[in-house]
């Protein structure tokens, strides 16, 4: 069999289903293209091409009911192309509805398994909109059919096909192949020369029939098939429950076969067996009736192989492919080669510094041996020196003169202040040169570090994209009129990060469409267009990204969700709330205005799961409104969650590092400046109560400072704030996040965990998790002492 078939090539499996995916969206972006504009045939073509492309990728792998129906789509997109079939609203949506159910084949694939349902109600709706699609006698005019192989041996070859030379023996053992309920059928196909494809028609058609049974034989052999050439008469025997009328559809192609036959062999094999002498063949007819089960022959090891690829397939798509339909993407990343160019042109740069820091060690140690040397000859000349300062003495008790002992000395020991000069120097050269490749490998590391995360960033646009066509369904289920803008798709973000942000886009986008445009009628009695509009927009802004979901809708309205929230038991009746914190009660759990639950709204989970998620990559999440004008959430999101920049604090002898994004300001103080009230500590800056949260009782740390002053850092957003006590800060530092295993994955408050420059593990803060921790003490504090409001 082909390498190409081969049912352990993972390989092939990743490739196709990346490439699949990004035909699948091709195709969307495309047919929503030309649903504002028919006349756009730069997208037709490419609509056709895409579902060309996905036909025969499917057909390559073997998964014959993506290939089968994108046949029958690529029928009707044929007819666009060539103007016989207008784009109205009606073939838009039959195109998206088709492109559902290949989004769900590949889905099923993915997983393992085979999507099940059927496809036949949109297949007919598909056909009925091509002009003069007339099925199974329309198929028969081309060309003659090739005489039908009755008996198939030497004497009775098919009367246009290639020469069928099979005994009966062959057959018998063919048709004790097939299952209970399956006759065998021989399908003599007769392929179209002028198609640009000739070469593979053979394949197609193989691909195609095993959706219908299974292909026992072929003639020509299966692996002649695959080969890059041109047969025109193939004749497939498979086993099958299905009808004649039901094979020859499924095995004629437009555009690939001119004619196809399909004729039961099982009462020929039956008659020609009944006239056999017994005593010719005592063996076959001694044998008793094979199990239904029993495999092909055994001398055609090849076509057991191909008996069922279906399952054959199931085995490594399971193995490979995750449970969602794009999880596979992110295994696979595109990467610009000019960035790999520029990753490779770092690594050279720091071979090269690496060269240097290896000179640079060997001359220490050679100046090590040289400054060993040089101590030892000191320290001799000192010993020899203070040996003779009794001799001096002496000398001058004798009378000799201190001048000439003075002289004497330094004629002896006067180089011994400059006797490390020279070693001094060549040491200041290397400390030089030591610092100058320290710099510059921290400029390439540096550069490297920018590098392997420019690899890791892909533009915004791979969410936005699926947007289009989201509104365009909501608008059609809320009976509303809406516009999309979409702005700053070129912006990059960490792959990691953008596998994350679907969900909580989706939520606000569906929200800003249910909650926010007003209805076509209500628009117009409120002076504005009955289009409402919704932007989409990224943008950088530092380390950060910023994405706004805009509306020019109704606003929230503040007080109905006060009212609600009240309702619902999440605040409190006296609760005094501002627009702003009335506004941001959405994100609360369970919460939800909707009047009506419908297949959009109303079960009060969208955007507590926006709040959830985007506080999980470590970012803000608000919204802004204004009644009668519209509303605003705006996510700030760090650009990459692999590096971030970190705030080093240290509580006892422990050094923890608190993600900068979340740090609002840091405050000295002396302890008595923290007051309690209710049992909970709380610290007033200016005029603003926050309450305190000590990472020492948290983190159960002992032996902490105990001195007049500490620390307190502010973390959280301007809405919710709250202090962690701390003995000292540290500074700021680049942090590379490394994530916990085994029991520390449940510890509360922390997020992963970072090697320090000193060899030490830093344990990283999720501020998400304190915020919950100080407000949940909050509330166990208040109800100790029966203040609740």
């Amino acid at each position: 069999m082909s390498d190409f078939l081969d049912a352990n090539n993972e390989e092939l499996l990743k490739d196709y289903f990346s490439e699949a995916e990004l035909m699948v969206d091709n195709l969307e972006s495309n047919i929503l293209a030309i649903e504002n504009d028919p006349n756009n045939h730069d997208a037709i073509d490419e609509i056709f091409r895409a579902a060309h492309t996905l036909k025969g990728n499917s057909a390559t792998v073997e998964f014959s009911e993506i290939s089968t129906f994108a046949h029958t789509m690529e029928d009707l997109l044929d007819e666009v192309r060539s103007d016989r079939v207008k784009v109205t609203e009606d073939v838009v949506d039959t195109l998206l509805n088709s492109l559902d159910i290949i989004k769900a084949m590949l889905e099923a694939r993915q997983n393992g398994s085979v999507y099940g349902e059927s496809v036949e109600e949109i297949s007919n709706k598909i056909k009925s909109m091509i002009p003069g699609k007339g099925g199974k006698a329309e198929k028969a005019s081309p060309a003659p059919k090739p005489a039908p192989v009755s008996v198939p041996s030497a004497s009775a070859p098919a009367a246009n096909a290639k020469t069928v030379d099979m005994s009966e023996f062959e057959l018998l053992e063919l048709k004790q192949s097939c299952q209970s309920g399956q006759k065998l059928w021989s399908i003599s196909v007769v392929f179209d020369e002028n198609n640009p494809m000739n070469s593979v028609g053979g394949i197609q058609v193989f691909a195609a029939l095993k959706a219908s049974g299974t292909v026992l034989k072929t003639v020509p052999d299966f692996d002649a098939l695959y080969e890059d050439e041109f047969h025109r008469d193939v004749v497939y025997y498979v086993a099958s429950s299905n009808t004649q009328e039901q094979l020859e559809d499924a095995a004629f192609l437009d555009d690939v076969t001119l004619s196809v036959d399909a004729q039961c062999l099982d009462n020929a094999v039956a008659k020609e067996s009944a006239v056999q002498d017994q005593t010719e063949k005592p063996a076959v007819s001694a044998e008793p009736e094979q199990p239904a089960t029993q495999p092909a022959k055994q001398d055609e090891p090849k076509d057991e192989g191909r008996e069922n690829p279906q399952a054959a397939k199931k085995a490594p798509a399971a193995k490979n492919a995750p449970a969602s339909g794009h999880a596979q993407q992110s295994s696979i990343l595109r990467v610009d080669s000019k960035r790999i160019d520029t990753l490779m042109n770092l690594v050279s740069e720091t071979v090269i510094t690496k060269a240097s820091f290896n000179q640079s060690a060997q001359q220490q140690s050679d100046m090590l041996v040289q400054f060993q040397a040089l101590d030892s000859s000191f320290r001799e000349k000192i010993r020899k020196m203070f040996e003779q300062l009794p001799q001096f003495l002496e000398e001058i008790q004798n009378g000799v003169s201190v001048k000439d002992i003075r002289n004497n000395i330094m004629q002896e020991y006067g180089e011994l202040p400059e006797y490390f000069a020279s070693f001094e120097a060549k040491f200041k050269d290397l400390n030089t040169k030591f610092h100058s490749a320290t710099q510059n490998l921290g400029r390439i590391a540096g550069e490297l570090q920018e590098g392997v995360m420019k690899i890791r960033m892909v533009p915004i646009s791979q969410i936005f994209d699926r947007f289009p066509r989201v509104v365009r369904d909501l608008q059609k289920d809320l009976g509303k009129k809406v516009n999309l803008q979409i702005e700053g798709e070129e912006t990059e973000l960490d792959k990691t990060v953008i596998d994350d942000l679907m969900d909580p886009i989706m939520h606000c986008v569906r929200n800003s469409v249910d909650h926010g445009i007003e209805s076509p009628e209500a628009r117009k009695a409120a002076g504005k267009s009955d289009t409402g509009t919704v932007l989409l927009k990224a943008a950088n802004e530092g380390n950060m990204i910023i994405i706004d979901i805009v509306d020019d809708g109704g606003g929230i309205d503040t007080e109905k969700v006060r009212k609600k929230a009240v309702e619902k038991g999440l605040i409190h009746p006296n609760k005094v709330l501002t627009d702003q914190e009335a506004a941001n009660l959405i994100f609360m759990p369970g919460f939800s205005t909707a009047s009506k639950i419908t297949n959009v709204s109303g079960r009060g989970v969208g955007l507590d799961v926006v709040k959830t998620m985007i506080d999980k990559l470590n970012g803000t999440v608000n919204v802004t409104t204004e009644k009668g004008r519209g509303s605003k959430f705006s996510i700030r999101l760090p650009l990459t969650l692999a590096i971030i920049q970190g705030l080093l604090v240290r509580v006892g002898k422990e050094v923890y590092s608190i993600p900068i994004a979340s740090v609002i300001e840091s405050h000295r103080i002396k302890r008595g400046e923290i007051n309690t009230i209710d049992n909970y500590e709380v610290l007033n800056v200016r005029n603003e109560v926050i309450s305190v949260l000590r990472l020492s009782r948290l983190f159960n740390i002992r032996n902490t400072e105990d001195g007049e002053y500490c620390f307190v850092v502010i973390v959280g957003t301007q809405d919710k704030k709250i202090g962690i006590m701390v003995d000292a800060l540290i500074g700021e530092e680049d942090v590379v996040i490394k994530p916990l295993r085994d029991q520390l994955t449940q510890s509360p408050g922390i997020a992963g965990a970072s090697i320090l420059g000193d060899g030490s593990v830093s344990l990283i803060i999720d501020v998400s998790q304190l915020l919950e921790l100080g407000v949940r003490q909050e509330i166990e504090a208040r109800s100790e002492y029966g203040a609740i409001e």
